[in-house]
């Protein structure tokens, strides 16, 4: 179907009382586009002006400053524009429709764009994060290096630059690493069976405390999380600083320092061992010639 053939088209004596051209003067044209150009001039001084008072107040970020001087700058074109049409005689009520019509066309047209720009403004008035904070994303894990009125800029441990829709982020969860000033993580640790509990975890706990990287507070602590085929297993818990880096590094910190304590106090870290019995009548494991 075609949807033009369902479109009214005006009559020559609709668009004659629409445009009253008959009346209209070359003072009027002129008038009009002097109405017009000076509605642009004084919508840029206008958010100069705005732009200049907003910046004293340094709880508005710079975007919804910009947002605000923008805005005003369109109301005063906006009614630039409806006073040069009326002085051209044209019908404003239907010239406003149709700058309606126009205005909602672009609207979803730059729907995206203003999603994310919106996003924007409520990362920038929230206590999410902020520019230098190291945040957990579904698009990767980085440090904040700018919050822009369309994407969040992180810079990954990899060295690489992403930039992630304001929406995104609004819409996903987002975990702040660097928020609380520090960060607990657990090493598994696996003691052969025999081995004195209560020793191992006094170990464990003094180890994880004499590694450099972790905090003494809260303290390190070592726990039982389990009876497996080849051990009995500890988690080791300590705190260090949150940068994703620091986790790393304070992870192998305190399994060196591990290793050189079960040495030290002679506890077996256990590995999978396997038996092969070979059928003697006595019961006792025989080795095979190689």
């Amino acid at each position: 179907m075609n949807i033009w053939i369902q479109v009214p088209i005006p009559s020559t004596d609709q668009l004659e009382d629409f445009v009253n051209a008959d009346e209209l003067t070359f003072w009027d044209f002129a008038w009009a586009a002097i109405v017009i150009l000076g509605a642009f001039v004084l919508s840029r001084l206008v958010r100069r002006i705005v732009r200049k008072v907003l910046r004293r107040f340094s709880q508005l970020p710079d975007e919804v400053t910009s947002l605000i001087a923008r805005a005003i700058g369109w109301v005063i074109v906006f009614t630039g524009i409806i006073y040069a049409v009326s002085i051209l005689g044209i019908d404003v009520g239907p010239a406003l429709m149709i700058m309606i019509a126009v205005g909602i066309v672009v609207f979803f047209a730059g729907r995206r764009l203003m999603d994310n720009f919106s996003a924007g403004l409520v990362l920038q008035g929230t206590p999410m994060f902020a520019p230098g904070d190291q945040i957990v994303t579904e698009s990767g894990t980085g440090t904040v290096l700018e919050i822009t009125g369309r994407t969040v800029v992180i810079e990954t441990i990899e060295g690489q630059n992403v930039h992630i829709p304001n929406k995104m982020v609004i819409d996903n969860p987002v975990v702040n690493l660097t928020d609380l000033g520090g960060r607990r993580s657990t090493l598994e640790v696996g003691v052969a069976y025999g081995t004195d509990l209560d020793h191992a975890k006094q170990v464990l706990e003094e180890a994880a405390t004499a590694c450099e990287l972790t905090h003494a507070e809260p303290a390190p602590e070592a726990l039982v999380s389990e009876f497996g085929d080849n051990a009995v297993e500890f988690r080791l818990l300590f705190w260090h600083d949150p940068l994703v880096l620091d986790e790393y590094r304070t992870v192998d910190g305190v399994a060196r320092t591990v290793a050189r304590a079960f040495t030290q106090h002679g506890i077996v870290i256990a590995f999978p061992q396997r038996t092969l019995w070979w059928g003697d009548p006595d019961g006792r494991p025989k080795t095979p010639d190689l």
